[in-house]
């Protein structure tokens, strides 16, 4: 069979893209166009497109963020400071395609990109974090990469009296209590939207750390996204906001991604609450799955593992230059 062939996508070509991201199973909202600009924009970082040829046809592609780290050139996919979880590689058709073009596809992508970026680019670290829908990554393991697995909670939610009989006993109580006295559900505004990234900075802040994104980014995401792919949820008791989560809709999937900051209130637990709430809106809106992220913390995944929704697995893969190895053992030590 004829060589792959590696090269960015250019400007004017760029509508290729989303064709791409729909097209694949393993395009995520994050892989829109759109929203990798926006990353771009607000990172201080460059935005590359990768795509593989085999012929004349794209067989898969790739978006990469090169920006810097202290003294080192790094390619991230996606890049840490945007609070995006998944994004890496997507293989157009994948689930029509053989198992052996699918290895073939894949393992021969990964080592042409591989060959390109060393070549071109020239980076001391690269770092990908997979979609859940790709669990194969031996062309990672093949190219010296370092594997780690990483999870997500995820459940069909066609079947609602399924999934509450699922709940923990605690929680099904817990959301019959809230609502009991009074916690209210409601579709979420802009003024909801930023009340959600202010409280989630202010407990960042309680924890000495800060929100790695800034409140520019997050207005440019909701400009661009909302209602089709951004979604606010509320909730409420005696007329004021307790609690908000931010998700993103995309092909049959809603995720739950920013926000479920916990309200002090004794008794009641109005996250438990939003959380269900939004599973019957994702149900009654035709969405066949909901995704809970935050299942690779011991303290995170206690709290959302209640759900008793499904793992799902993926992937973060580095490869990391002998330099920037010795620099983060300097650093280790020094911490020490």
């Amino acid at each position: 069979m004829p060589d792959i062939k590696i090269r960015e996508l250019k400007e004017e070509e760029c509508k290729i893209w989303d064709e791409l991201v729909e097209s694949s199973p393993h395009g995520t909202i994050f892989h829109k166009l759109e929203w990798l600009k926006t990353v771009e924009r607000h990172t201080n970082s460059k935005l590359y497109l990768l795509i593989g040829y085999l012929g004349n046809e794209i067989i898969a592609a790739i978006p990469f963020f090169y920006h810097r780290q202290y003294l080192f050139k790094m390619l991230s996919s996606p890049i840490a400071s945007a609070m995006i979880q998944n994004l890496g590689p997507i293989i157009p058709n994948y689930d029509d395609l053989k198992q052996d073009k699918r290895e073939f596809y894949f393992r021969e992508f990964q080592k042409e990109l591989d060959k390109y970026i060393y070549s071109r680019i020239k980076p001391h670290a690269v770092t990908v974090v997979t979609s859940p829908n790709l669990i194969d990554v031996r062309p990672y393991i093949w190219t010296n990469y370092q594997v780690i697995p990483k999870y997500n909670y995820v459940k069909s939610i066609e079947n609602l009296d399924r999934i509450w009989e699922g709940f923990k006993k605690q929680l099904r109580k817990n959301i019959v209590n809230a609502e009991k006295k009074g916690v209210e559900f409601e579709e979420g505004d802009l003024d909801s939207y930023n009340s959600i990234i202010e409280s989630l900075s202010m407990r960042l802040e309680e924890q000495e750390l800060e929100l790695p994104v800034s409140d520019e980014y997050m207005l440019d995401l909701y400009h661009m996204f909302y209602p089709d792919n951004l979604r606010v949820f509320i909730s409420k008791y005696e007329g004021k906001q307790v609690s908000g989560i931010i998700t993103t809709t995309y092909k049959d999937k809603i995720s739950i991604w920013v926000g479920a900051t916990r309200a002090k209130l004794k008794g009641l637990y109005p996250v438990d609450f939003l959380q269900w709430k939004i599973m019957e809106w994702g149900n009654k809106n035709g969405f066949k799955y909901c995704e809970i992220f935050g299942a690779n913390y011991p303290s995170i995944s206690y709290f959302k593992s209640r759900y008793n929704f499904d793992l799902n697995l993926y992937y973060s893969v580095k490869k990391k230059s002998s330099l920037v190895k010795i620099a983060e053992s300097i650093y280790r030590w020094i911490k020490t």
